[in-house]
């Protein structure tokens, strides 16, 4: 195929140069039919080419169509979820601003019950330690008693500080303070009823107890050391000193 491309060229090209130098108006014909058939290939390959054009024009067109379409559906859409979500969630915004309302006004009445509750349960709570406390007293009275000791109340005189209970007998007096915990308030107290005592009678106490419900912290029972009280939570050890000192 080429070399027939070339053949028919290369006569053109000879016939063509014949004619130029022996007839010009045949040269002239030949440029003439030659340049019509160059038109007429630009023409049709413009023609194909505009035809392509307009096919992948026409195949994109519908494409940017059919996804046009589709995100307006994915638009549309979304736009029901977005407004269906909304209303959710003012739904559920509206549902907890009741149900916040409803605690607050539930717990502005506890808090209400509380401080009305608060008087009797300090009352109650203070009650429970002096009963508490009575019934250490009454432990230690029946232990004492047992062991041949006098236990008395423990008001050494009208308008001095006193303690609960005073255990004497066989030589022997003791100056006890009960108290749900003990601390240094209790302390005090003993250190003044033993100076009352002993300025009253002449007499100064042997020993002096802290008896405590609930055990003491360590700063209590250091300080009750260094003043020489015994701090105990068992009636019965009271009796344990006080027969260990009658023995000595």
């Amino acid at each position: 195929m080429d070399g027939a491309r070339k053949a028919i060229r290369r006569d053109s090209e000879t016939t063509l140069q014949y004619a130029l130098e022996k007839n010009p108006e045949l040269a002239s014909k030949i440029i003439a039919e030659m340049f019509d058939k160059v038109l007429d290939v630009i023409n049709s390959t413009d023609q194909k080419l505009a035809k392509q054009i307009r096919e992948v024009d026409s195949r994109l067109g519908k494409r940017i169509n059919e996804l046009s379409i589709k995100i307006e559906t994915v638009n549309n859409e979304l736009s029901k979820r977005i407004n269906e979500l909304s209303i959710k969630i003012e739904t559920v915004n509206n549902e907890l601003s009741k149900r916040i309302s409803g605690l607050a006004e539930e717990i502005s009445n506890l808090a209400r019950v509380v401080a009305t509750l608060a008087p009797t349960v300090g009352k109650l709570d203070r009650r429970y330690a002096k009963l508490e406390e009575m019934e250490l007293r009454g432990t230690l009275e029946g232990l004492c008693f047992g062991g041949g000791f006098m236990v008395d109340r423990g008001v050494i005189a009208p308008g001095k500080p006193a303690v609960d209970v005073i255990v004497s007998g066989k030589g022997l007096v003791a100056l006890v303070e009960i108290a749900m915990k003990a601390g240094s308030r209790d302390i005090n107290q003993l250190i003044k009823a033993a100076r009352v005592y002993e300025e009253v009678y002449n007499v100064k106490p042997n020993i002096l107890f802290l008896l405590s419900v609930e055990e003491p912290d360590k700063a209590t029972y250091r300080r009750a050391e260094s003043k020489g009280i015994i701090v105990t939570m068992r009636p019965g050890r009271i009796l344990e000193i006080l027969r260990e000192k009658l023995n000595q």
